[in-house]
Protein backbone atom coordinates (compact mmCIF):
# COMPACT_ATOMS: atom_id res chain seq x y z
CA UNK A 1 0.00 0.00 0.00
CA UNK A 2 1.04 3.01 -0.42
CA UNK A 3 2.42 5.69 1.94
CA UNK A 4 0.05 8.28 2.95
CA UNK A 5 1.39 11.50 3.11
CA UNK A 6 4.71 11.10 0.79
CA UNK A 7 5.40 12.13 -2.01
CA UNK A 8 6.24 9.58 -5.00
CA UNK A 9 10.37 9.08 -5.06
CA UNK A 10 11.51 10.05 -8.07
CA UNK A 11 15.05 9.64 -9.65
CA UNK A 12 17.45 12.59 -7.99
CA UNK A 13 17.98 14.59 -11.64
CA UNK A 14 20.68 16.02 -13.05
CA UNK A 15 20.32 19.73 -12.03
CA UNK A 16 19.36 18.68 -8.12
CA UNK A 17 23.14 17.14 -8.29
CA UNK A 18 24.67 20.40 -9.04
CA UNK A 19 26.86 21.35 -6.51
CA UNK A 20 26.26 24.13 -4.06
CA UNK A 21 29.64 24.63 -2.79
CA UNK A 22 32.59 22.87 -4.64
CA UNK A 23 35.62 22.13 -1.86
CA UNK A 24 39.11 20.47 -3.04
CA UNK A 25 37.55 16.54 -1.94
CA UNK A 26 33.62 16.91 -1.42
CA UNK A 27 31.23 19.16 -2.85
CA UNK A 28 28.08 19.65 -0.97
CA UNK A 29 24.41 19.75 -3.02
CA UNK A 30 20.80 19.56 -1.74
CA UNK A 31 19.79 17.17 0.41
CA UNK A 32 16.95 15.66 -1.88
CA UNK A 33 14.15 13.09 -0.54
CA UNK A 34 15.40 10.55 -3.01
CA UNK A 35 18.96 10.66 -1.04
CA UNK A 36 16.71 8.59 1.62
CA UNK A 37 16.89 6.02 -0.99
CA UNK A 38 20.68 5.07 -0.51
CA UNK A 39 22.74 4.71 2.42
CA UNK A 40 21.71 7.60 4.43
CA UNK A 41 18.79 5.71 5.93
CA UNK A 42 21.26 2.92 6.78
CA UNK A 43 24.03 5.14 8.96
CA UNK A 44 21.19 6.46 11.24
CA UNK A 45 20.17 2.71 12.32
CA UNK A 46 24.32 2.01 12.38
CA UNK A 47 25.26 2.48 16.16
CA UNK A 48 29.25 2.58 14.60
CA UNK A 49 27.75 6.02 12.66
CA UNK A 50 25.96 7.36 15.41
CA UNK A 51 28.02 6.33 18.54
CA UNK A 52 28.73 10.19 19.01
CA UNK A 53 25.84 11.36 17.79
CA UNK A 54 22.62 12.79 19.55
CA UNK A 55 20.75 10.23 17.43
CA UNK A 56 20.30 6.98 17.30
CA UNK A 57 18.94 5.56 20.48
CA UNK A 58 15.91 4.98 18.61
CA UNK A 59 15.24 3.11 15.67
CA UNK A 60 14.60 5.81 12.28
CA UNK A 61 12.01 4.72 9.60
CA UNK A 62 12.25 5.35 6.00
CA UNK A 63 9.12 7.59 6.43
CA UNK A 64 10.01 9.53 9.10
CA UNK A 65 13.67 10.28 7.18
CA UNK A 66 12.30 11.45 4.40
CA UNK A 67 9.84 14.02 6.31
CA UNK A 68 12.69 14.80 8.19
CA UNK A 69 14.35 15.86 5.43
CA UNK A 70 11.41 17.64 3.63
CA UNK A 71 10.56 19.36 6.89
CA UNK A 72 14.40 21.01 6.93
CA UNK A 73 14.27 21.76 3.18
CA UNK A 74 11.31 23.66 3.38
CA UNK A 75 12.04 25.61 6.59
CA UNK A 76 14.29 28.98 5.63
CA UNK A 77 16.36 28.90 8.79
CA UNK A 78 18.40 25.62 7.95
CA UNK A 79 20.55 24.85 5.80
CA UNK A 80 21.50 20.92 4.82
CA UNK A 81 23.59 19.83 2.13
CA UNK A 82 24.64 15.96 1.11
CA UNK A 83 28.80 16.00 1.71
CA UNK A 84 29.68 14.10 -1.96
CA UNK A 85 32.80 12.48 -2.55
CA UNK A 86 34.16 14.44 -5.86
CA UNK A 87 35.85 11.22 -7.45
CA UNK A 88 33.36 8.87 -7.03
CA UNK A 89 29.84 11.55 -6.62
CA UNK A 90 29.64 9.19 -3.81
CA UNK A 91 26.60 10.48 -0.90
CA UNK A 92 29.53 9.94 2.18
CA UNK A 93 27.82 11.92 4.79
CA UNK A 94 25.55 15.42 5.29
CA UNK A 95 26.02 18.40 7.03
CA UNK A 96 23.73 21.12 8.44
CA UNK A 97 23.99 24.87 9.30
CA UNK A 98 20.82 25.51 11.90
CA UNK A 99 18.67 27.11 13.18
CA UNK A 100 20.12 29.97 12.05
CA UNK A 101 19.41 33.29 13.98
CA UNK A 102 19.00 36.48 11.55
CA UNK A 103 18.86 39.40 14.91
CA UNK A 104 21.83 37.31 16.64
CA UNK A 105 23.16 36.32 13.24
CA UNK A 106 24.47 32.64 14.83
CA UNK A 107 23.86 29.60 13.79
CA UNK A 108 24.61 26.00 14.99
CA UNK A 109 26.88 23.11 12.55
CA UNK A 110 26.51 19.48 12.43
CA UNK A 111 28.34 16.70 10.52
CA UNK A 112 27.76 13.28 9.78
CA UNK A 113 30.47 11.56 7.67
CA UNK A 114 27.95 8.25 7.42
CA UNK A 115 30.24 6.23 5.56
CA UNK A 116 33.57 4.77 7.51
CA UNK A 117 35.86 4.70 4.03
CA UNK A 118 35.73 8.42 4.50
CA UNK A 119 36.63 9.13 8.02
CA UNK A 120 39.83 10.26 8.93
CA UNK A 121 40.82 11.15 5.82
CA UNK A 122 40.02 14.97 5.12
CA UNK A 123 36.48 14.92 3.76
CA UNK A 124 34.92 16.31 6.86
CA UNK A 125 37.42 18.71 7.37
CA UNK A 126 36.96 20.26 3.96
CA UNK A 127 33.23 19.97 4.19
CA UNK A 128 33.33 21.61 7.74
CA UNK A 129 35.24 24.44 5.94
CA UNK A 130 33.15 24.99 3.02
CA UNK A 131 30.27 25.46 5.51
CA UNK A 132 32.10 28.00 7.62
CA UNK A 133 33.59 29.84 4.87
CA UNK A 134 29.62 29.68 3.63
CA UNK A 135 28.39 30.65 7.12
CA UNK A 136 30.59 33.78 7.22
CA UNK A 137 31.15 35.10 4.17
CA UNK A 138 27.82 34.53 2.33
CA UNK A 139 25.42 34.72 5.10
CA UNK A 140 27.50 37.56 7.15
CA UNK A 141 26.97 35.70 10.58
CA UNK A 142 28.87 36.86 13.46
CA UNK A 143 29.24 33.49 15.36
CA UNK A 144 29.02 29.66 14.52
CA UNK A 145 28.61 26.99 17.31
CA UNK A 146 28.33 23.49 17.76
CA UNK A 147 27.97 20.35 20.54
CA UNK A 148 30.16 17.20 20.88
CA UNK A 149 31.27 14.65 23.02
CA UNK A 150 33.53 15.52 25.52
CA UNK A 151 35.70 12.06 24.62
CA UNK A 152 35.18 12.27 20.75
CA UNK A 153 39.00 13.26 20.73
CA UNK A 154 39.04 13.43 17.34
CA UNK A 155 36.29 15.89 16.33
CA UNK A 156 37.10 18.40 19.39
CA UNK A 157 40.74 18.54 17.90
CA UNK A 158 39.46 19.23 14.60
CA UNK A 159 37.06 21.93 15.70
CA UNK A 160 39.50 23.27 17.71
CA UNK A 161 41.93 23.35 14.14
CA UNK A 162 39.36 25.12 12.37
CA UNK A 163 39.30 28.10 14.95
CA UNK A 164 36.61 26.63 17.74
CA UNK A 165 37.15 27.38 21.14
CA UNK A 166 35.48 25.21 24.20
CA UNK A 167 32.78 28.07 25.44
CA UNK A 168 31.54 25.30 28.55
CA UNK A 169 31.46 22.07 29.46
CA UNK A 170 27.72 20.70 30.39
CA UNK A 171 28.55 18.03 32.76
CA UNK A 172 27.29 14.38 32.81
CA UNK A 173 25.10 15.58 29.80
CA UNK A 174 24.63 13.07 27.54
CA UNK A 175 24.01 8.86 27.88
CA UNK A 176 26.28 6.74 25.92
CA UNK A 177 27.49 3.03 26.78
CA UNK A 178 25.82 2.90 30.22
CA UNK A 179 27.67 6.34 31.40
CA UNK A 180 26.88 9.41 31.25
CA UNK A 181 29.03 12.25 29.12
CA UNK A 182 30.04 15.40 28.84
CA UNK A 183 29.38 17.75 26.34
CA UNK A 184 31.65 20.15 24.88
CA UNK A 185 29.92 23.76 23.76
CA UNK A 186 32.35 25.33 21.11
CA UNK A 187 31.75 28.78 19.21
CA UNK A 188 34.06 30.38 16.39
CA UNK A 189 33.77 33.84 16.20
CA UNK A 190 33.91 35.93 12.69
CA UNK A 191 37.19 37.34 14.12
CA UNK A 192 38.45 34.12 14.85
CA UNK A 193 37.74 33.23 11.56
CA UNK A 194 38.88 36.14 9.44
CA UNK A 195 42.75 35.65 11.71
CA UNK A 196 42.57 32.19 10.82
CA UNK A 197 41.57 32.09 6.94
CA UNK A 198 45.03 35.39 7.07
CA UNK A 199 47.02 32.73 8.65
CA UNK A 200 46.37 30.12 5.92
CA UNK A 201 46.52 32.26 2.90
CA UNK A 202 49.67 33.36 4.26
CA UNK A 203 51.27 30.29 4.31
CA UNK A 204 49.85 29.11 0.23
Amino acid sequence: MPQTGLLPRRPIQPSQRQPFLRGERVDLRPLQTEDVDGPYHGWLNDYKVTRFLETGAFPTTRAALEQYVRSTAQHPDNVMLAIVDRATNAHIGNIKLGPIHPLHRRADVGIIIGDARFRGKGYGRDAMELMLDYGFERLNLHKITLGVYADHEAAVKLYQQLGFSIEGTLKEHLFRDGQFRDKYVMGLLREQYEARMKRRDRRR
